[in-house]
């Protein structure tokens, strides 16, 4: 029969609590200060509505935030006063299930409506902010439903204070360690250049010319001309892609599950631990995704983010949904093999994604010039499009395989419990 879980410790709870907390106030005022400075500027008749709508978006992504993390508030602050946890904030209700199901028909026609509401100014100003929250969200919420169905995955105290802490903590820790390694590989390249340069007179010729061009001109597209030579050395493109498809993938996928190393003393099931890994994936991907609707200019543009940030939100649950299960395997038998396998897994995964996402964007152009049929697009995404669903089929699968090992689990309860008969295996004549 399986041991019960010890309870939350106190320590964790008066941590969430005080987390969330300093959460719910740091984005209020976050709305406060931006939507009086919003709303200034759309009275201010020398602004223009268009450049209005990035500080409109970045208001309803910070009172969503603020509203995610009054649950983990609400769930910890009962606990510390000995209530039950409410029942409205347990995901496994029968309604919630229904309503999934009905969101999945309504993320059409929230695409629809955000595509033609973004390409117009006047409308995106004042309704492109809630549009952006039910794009975003509507995906998390259900490859998450998908992902977790039937599983049993912990307290909903547990769920709300992992996605709590992978809302607001988590993504702050990780820009600061990727600015910090970006700040190194930059100072490193700059060293490099420079001993370079001192060694070849005519390449330091080459370099001072540029710095002087770059210097004169004002014009970012004059700019970028004359840098583009330099970009599409293969030394640069190799470099580029180590970045975008090696060390920002390592970095996100060890820090994703920072919230789970809080349960580093308990035996979590290997179920538990991928559900918590998803939760952390679930957190980083919806602030991610949100602050990434906030830069977007065209109709055309707002629907290509949308439907590829769906995805990213996919690639982010499934990697951190696989480290989540190695860190409670590793925890309870010390397979650390299986953890850096899984870490492996995941950041390759991360990192074919962003060298795909990255071939999307830029491919049409070198192949077919400045302006390729989004057909051409299309087909520069295929090879995205074919990880998205090997990633969601994946999802799927492990699901499955959980759900098997927890039939066969209870089963096995029961008849030690004497409250089910084992088969006959006797042969009838």
């Amino acid at each position: 029969m399986t041991t019960p879980h010890p309870p939350e410790k106190r320590w964790q709870t008066i941590l969430a609590l005080i987390l969330s907390a300093l959460g719910i106030v740091y984005f209020l005022v976050q709305v406060w200060g931006g939507g009086m400075l919003w709303l200034v500027n759309l009275i201010d008749p020398q602004t223009g509505m268009a450049e209005n709508i990035p500080s409109g978006l970045l208001v309803w992504a910070s009172l969503l935030s603020a509203l995610l993390l009054v649950p983990v508030f609400w769930l910890s602050f009962n606990r510390l006063a000995g209530k039950p946890a409410p029942a409205l904030l347990d995901g496994q209700r029968p309604h919630v299930g229904a309503i999934l199901r009905a969101s999945l028909l309504v993320w059409p026609l929230v695409l629809a409506l955000g595509w033609l509401v973004a390409g117009r100014p006047g409308l995106a100003v004042w309704l492109l902010g809630p549009i952006n929250i039910l794009a975003a969200g509507i995906p998390v919420v259900w490859i998450y439903a998908l992902a977790q169905r039937r599983l049993k995955a912990g307290s909903s105290e547990r769920k709300w204070q992992i996605f709590g802490f992978s809302l607001t903590v988590s993504p702050l820790v990780i820009v600061l360690a990727e600015v910090v390694v970006l700040a190194a590989l930059g100072i490193a390249a700059l060293i490099l250049v420079a001993a370079l340069a001192s060694l070849n007179p005519a390449l330091n010729q080459d370099l001072n010319d540029l710095l002087q061009q770059v210097s004169a001109s004002q014009d970012v597209e004059v700019i970028l001309q004359l840098l583009e030579p330099y970009f599409m050395q293969p030394v640069v493109i190799f470099g580029t892609l180590a970045v975008l498809s090696g060390i920002i993938p390592l970095i996100e996928e060890i820090l994703k599950p920072l919230a789970l190393w809080s349960l580093a003393g308990r035996e979590l099931t290997d179920q538990e631990g991928f559900v918590a890994g998803l939760l952390s994936g679930a957190g980083f991907a919806l602030l991610e995704n949100l602050l990434y609707f906030t830069n977007i200019l065209t109709a055309e543009g707002w629907l290509f983010m949308v439907i590829g940030r769906a995805g990213t939100g996919v690639l982010h649950m499934f990697s951190s949904g696989l480290v989540g299960w190695a860190l409670a395997r590793t925890w309870r038998s010390g397979k650390w093999p299986f953890l850096g396998g899984m870490t492996l897994l995941a950041v390759a995964f991360h990192g074919l994604w962003n060298a795909f996402a990255l071939l999307g964007g830029l491919g049409p152009g070198f192949v077919y010039g400045t302006n390729p049929t989004l057909g051409q697009q299309l087909l520069f995404y295929l090879p995205l499009i074919l990880l998205f669903l090997i990633e969601v089929g994946a999802l799927v699968l492990i699901n499955r395989h959980f759900r098997k090992g927890q039939s066969l689990s209870e089963s096995a309860d029961l008849l030690e419990s004497g409250d089910l008969e084992p088969p006959d295996s006797s042969i009838s004549e």
